[in-house]
């Protein structure tokens, strides 16, 4: 069968693999679309050398059809329409047993640390294939991974009706927590972002005040648009960091725009450059959280996008053949502002 292989960092290219093998509790799913993620970015750009072994297949959001199904596999037939939740955990150790299995430390996150599902094929056990409503369209199924991290990452934040929110980040990850916060009572939200494309789109998913830090200090408008007192809940959603004069990296500025008695939830898994002085966080005793990949979340994201809650349409910026793989990894390496989420449309091949 043909995939989508990074033979090496920044080498992408479409070539035959073996084929996959239904196990009795798989299934086998024709992939009809599948996403680049902020995570394949950092496999691409050999940023994750130490976990990621190549040739690799990527693909760890998509959504297809069931082809195949194992001999004790109930529920599913050829034809359905799913979703791969790609978390993959042992199931039986301390963590995994404790209901953390986004933390196992034999995690397999498919598309990652296994093949993925940029492919004509790929087997998956049934227990990640989630079911999606016919009048869905596929086409915006390949976000449901990304919302399943929002939805997991709303619950890690703790968000109540009335919160005061700021996503700092206004990419593909910080897009999807705003569409995805916007359901949860916050009577404000406010976005983060360097590049006025993201910021429009912000806007038109319904953030309350978008702040573009290369105009202005966004510590002191969050300040300013709250009462001098802070936002209830900050999240860090910035995946490379830009630096700009005058202000600090990410997460110190989202401690800064945090309330006394606040939280900020950290996502970005950019480079490691915050100098984060602890006192001034001690005295608002603030919380801080780290919120990764999802815990049972699919059938929540699943549920806002088929009851039509959740805009996919405007985080779709850019729909490839298999083909053009390789360009639209370069497009988001070169950090085009007007590409967010690149979208490989896997129906030809």
């Amino acid at each position: 069968m043909k995939a989508i292989v990074v033979e090496k960092p920044g080498d992408v290219r479409v070539r035959d693999v073996p084929d996959p093998e239904c196990g009795p509790n798989d299934v086998v799913i024709a992939p009809r679309y599948a996403g680049i993620c902020g995570t394949d970015m950092h496999v691409y750009l050999g940023e994750m050398n130490y976990r990621v072994t190549f040739p690799t297949v990527l693909g760890h959001e998509s959504a297809g059809v069931i082809v195949d199904v194992g001999s004790r596999v109930e529920g599913f037939s050829s034809g359905d329409p799913v979703a791969i939740d790609p978390v993959l955990s042992c199931g039986i150790c301390p963590l995994c047993r404790a209901g953390k299995p986004n933390v196992c430390p034999h995690i397999n996150v498919i598309g990652i640390d296994s093949f993925g599902a940029m492919a004509e094929r790929i087997a998956v056990p049934s227990t990640l294939a989630s079911p999606i409503a016919q009048h869905v369209d596929l086409k915006h199924c390949v976000l449901l991974e990304l919302y399943a991290v929002a939805v997991h990452a709303s619950r890690r934040t703790n968000v109540q009706v009335g919160d005061t929110l700021a996503i700092f980040g206004a990419g593909k990850l910080g897009l999807a927590l705003l569409d995805v916060f916007k359901q949860s009572g916050a009577s404000m939200i406010m976005a983060v972002d360097i590049d006025p494309v993201r910021l429009d789109i912000a806007e038109q998913l319904g953030a309350d005040t978008t702040i573009n830090a290369r105009e202005c200090d966004p510590v002191a408008t969050i300040l300013k648009e709250t009462g001098g007192i802070g936002a209830d809940k900050v999240i860090e959603a910035v995946g490379h960091y830009v630096p700009i004069e005058g202000l600090k990296a990410p997460t110190e500025e989202a401690l800064n725009a945090m309330k006394p008695g606040g939280q900020v939830t950290v996502m970005g898994q950019g480079a490691q450059i915050d100098n984060i002085a602890w006192r001034p966080f001690v005295l608002k005793e603030g919380t801080i959280v780290g919120s990764r990949l999802n815990v049972g979340d699919m059938p929540r994201a699943i549920g806002l996008l088929e009851s039509g809650q959740l805009h996919p349409e405007l985080l779709i910026t850019h729909e490839l053949p298999p083909y053009d793989a390789a360009e639209g990894f370069e497009w988001l390496a070169q950090k085009r502002p007007d590409v967010i989420k690149v979208s490989l449309d896997l129906h030809e091949w």
